[in-house]
């Protein structure tokens, strides 16, 4: 008889069939795209807050959060009996009309949200949950511990440790990660760096330490070795930290910069936050800060307009296969030296150089966008006929790249 019942309620659409398949294994019983309004309906009804698990056909990580997360038996056991689960695919039906009205709060697919019986969002998570994380935001959220109620008491001025380790973890699990920098970054500016030494509080802040201009990141890197051998703390994360940081601000700092139209823009003259940097990479003993100190060299020298210098020592750096100096970064660098006072002698030794990375055969020496910065040189050279023939070069490639990029969506 209960099989008899079951096949019934499934036929009148009451079960979906994914519904089924996925209880079978005792995992999340779901009501798949049905129509929001019965939803609604059925959570007054019963008086439960609504899970939902917005996705779209081609998310990689909804397909894996449905096959491995929600068909566990713990996740069924407990949403199962405390919620009323759906499921939406936010690019169809109701789910289009879903996904604009709740689209403050879907950063990215999955989303998964706790909405109660009115249709009012009460967390918000993001991304791909393991069982243990999925349950346990949604089991706080349900407990009154939600996003939204964790956020009112930061803005109330809650800056116990405790609060913002759960108020960090629990915009972490919604995909808010520019939240989690700016209220870190806000904090760390506030504590006293030496608070990093006790463990509960490197739990929190030790991996948001990130700004190379702040007095935590200068602590972080004179008592990094201490870190390691004294208090246990892994070497390989707090390395890759320093590192990246480091790298990230330096590029920032040393990057060529064009507009719309391919000429250069103005220059950083933040030296003194370079040389500081690279005298952390030095101190802490991190990769490549002697490729950073030659770009720091370079960059003086072209702030200086000291542009053959400049270039001399460019082409050395690339000639002996410095770090970074790949034929790109030549290209950038000619990019930019063709638009000063450099005289003829100079842009036939740019030509010269883009020539011979043409002519290598090497992968990744040429790219057909110095196509252009060749035809750039010989119209200043004066020969228009050589100008006009490398610049169709360069349309005819990329008109064929657009073409390739278009016709792949």
């Amino acid at each position: 008889m209960k099989k008899l019942i079951f096949l019934c309620m499934l036929l009148m659409g009451h079960l979906t069939l994914s519904t089924a398949q996925e209880n079978a294994g005792g995992g999340i019983l779901f009501h798949e795209n049905e129509p929001w309004k019965e939803i609604i309906a059925l959570a007054q009804k019963e008086n439960k807050l609504i899970f939902m698990d917005c996705y779209t056909s081609w998310c990689g990580p909804c397909k894996a959060l449905s096959k491995n997360v929600f068909t566990q038996k713990k996740v069924g056991d407990f949403f199962n009996p405390q919620f009323i689960n759906v499921k939406y695919d936010m690019e169809k039906g109701d789910g289009k009309v879903l996904q604009e009205r709740y689209k403050s709060y879907i950063v990215g697919y999955p989303t998964l949200l706790l909405i109660d019986k009115n249709g009012k969002v009460l967390q918000q998570m993001a991304g791909y949950q393991d069982a243990d994380k999925l349950i346990q935001g949604i089991r706080k959220a349900a407990k009154g511990r939600d996003l939204f109620t964790l956020a009112a008491e930061y803005q109330a001025g809650n800056r116990e440790l405790t609060f913002m380790k759960e108020y960090i973890e629990s915009l972490n699990a919604a995909f808010l990660r520019d939240s989690v920098n700016n209220i870190t970054r806000r904090q760390l500016t506030v504590i006293d760096p030496k608070e990093l030494d006790k463990d509960e509080v490197w739990d929190v802040y030790g991996t948001y330490v990130k700004d190379v201009r702040s007095a935590a990141f200068e602590y972080l890197v004179n008592n990094a070795y201490r870190y390691y051998r004294k208090l246990n703390r892994d070497y390989y994360k707090i390395n890759t930290q320093l590192q990246f940081c480091c790298e990230k601000e330096l590029r920032s700092l040393f990057k060529l910069n064009f507009d719309e139209q391919g000429k250069p823009q103005a220059l950083s003259v933040d030296t003194t936050t370079a040389r500081k940097v690279i005298a952390y990479m030095q101190k802490a003993d991190l990769n490549h800060r002697d490729s950073y100190l030659a770009k720091l060299y370079i960059h003086q020298l072209l702030l200086k307009g000291e542009y053959q210098e400049a270039w001399e020592s460019i082409m050395l750096c690339h000639r002996i296969g410095v770090r970074s100096f790949t034929s790109a970064a030549v290209h950038d660098y000619i990019r930019f030296l063709i638009h000063y006072p450099v005289g003829k002698v100079a842009l036939k030794n740019y030509l010269n150089v883009l020539e011979q990375f043409r002519a290598t055969g090497e992968k990744g020496a040429f790219s057909y966008h110095m196509y252009r910065t060749m035809a750039e040189i010989c119209q200043q050279l004066g020969n228009a006929k050589k100008a006009k023939e490398l610049q169709q070069a360069y349309q005819a490639i990329d008109e064929q790249r657009m073409k390739e990029i278009k016709n792949s969506i």
